[in-house]
């Protein structure tokens, strides 16, 4: 019995670690043909934070992975939008609003109510604050 027990355990094991393994391959394919094959939006377009964002989530919301891989990410790609142009004047006047619990929450508010489903309302509400937090900490380095 405890033979069976161990057996089931074990094959329960292997199978999320193959699942695990696809989705962490198909995650890193996402990345690499959006963020690494070729021009982002940033390159040729100058784009307020708040698009920085957008995209940010956008790309977090289609992401494949695993959701903290994907909410982990939001971040750095709002980050390389931030540092592709120069936001001392955002950021100037933004001033201590950056610093609130509130910042960007009625833009991520605004932005989720084109989103169905609650699934993806609580997805869209982690990527948001993620990104929203990486624009104030982006402001505060500077």
């Amino acid at each position: 019995m405890l033979l069976v027990l161990g057996g089931i355990v074990a094959a329960v094991c292997v199978a999320f670690g193959v699942a695990i393994v696809r989705q962490q391959r198909d995650f890193a394919e996402y990345r690499a043909a959006t963020l690494e094959a070729g021009p982002l939006p940033w390159d040729s377009t100058p784009m307020t934070p708040d698009a920085c964002v957008g995209f940010a989530v956008d790309w977090a919301m289609a992401c494949p992975g695993l959701g903290t891989w994907c909410e982990s990410e939001a971040p750095r790609v709002v980050g390389r939008c931030m540092a592709a142009q120069d936001r001392q004047a955002f950021c100037t006047e933004a001033a201590d609003t950056v610093a609130s619990t509130g910042f960007g929450v009625a833009e991520c508010v605004a932005m989720r109510e084109r989103i169905d489903g609650q699934y993806a309302q609580r997805g869209h509400k982690k990527f948001c604050a993620a990104a929203y937090r990486a624009v104030a900490e982006h402001c505060r380095r500077r």
